[in-house]
């Protein structure tokens, strides 16, 4: 058994086996230059990437876009009080009510195209002016219905005054 012993022993120490005290690492003395040499600097996390910024809305855009919404709101009072003559296909359509104005299209058409939320709000009596217009009834447009023409024309002359609006042949005269 002895024999069985020693080799074992023999074979734990060659192995070598672990042992219970804990290893520790020898200190520098305090003046060498491992001591004071700083500590190395943690792996910097990545930056997450910069998020390009969004580019700039375009204010003319910006400024035709709310003029055509507000369009689209008062489209059914034109429609309403104005079509009649002021479309080709309308009932009393004639060439010089749609020289003044027409609206097949958006923005409409006609000799008043320049300064047309201008000579709307005067011919419905918005300015102040007394209404002339619709034609058959002046003044009858009323209440919401006139504000939604108004609400267009503020939309236009904001758009007009902020340079969204191309210059037409009928700006040059």
């Amino acid at each position: 058994m002895t024999l069985t012993r020693l080799l074992l022993a023999a074979a734990l120490a060659a192995c070598g086996s672990k042992s219970s005290t804990p290893k520790t690492t020898p200190t520098e003395p305090a003046g060498s230059a491992s001591a004071e040499a700083p500590k190395p600097a943690e792996p910097a996390t990545p930056a997450e990437p910069a998020t390009p910024a969004e580019p700039k809305p375009d204010p003319k855009a910006q400024l035709l876009a709310a003029e055509t919404a507000a369009w689209d709101t008062a489209k059914p009072v034109f429609t309403k009080y104005c079509a009649t003559c002021h479309t080709k296909d309308g009932k009393k359509a004639a060439k010089k009510k749609l020289d003044h104005f027409a609206m097949d299209t958006y923005p409409p058409g006609g000799h008043h195209t320049a300064t047309i939320g201008f000579t709307i709000r005067d011919v419905l009596g918005i300015s102040g002016k007394k209404a002339t217009m619709p034609f058959d009834k002046p003044g009858s447009i009323k209440g919401d219905e006139l504000a939604a023409i108004k609400a267009w024309t503020d939309a236009w002359e904001a758009a007009e005054k902020g340079g969204a609006h191309p210059e037409s042949k009928d700006n040059k005269e």
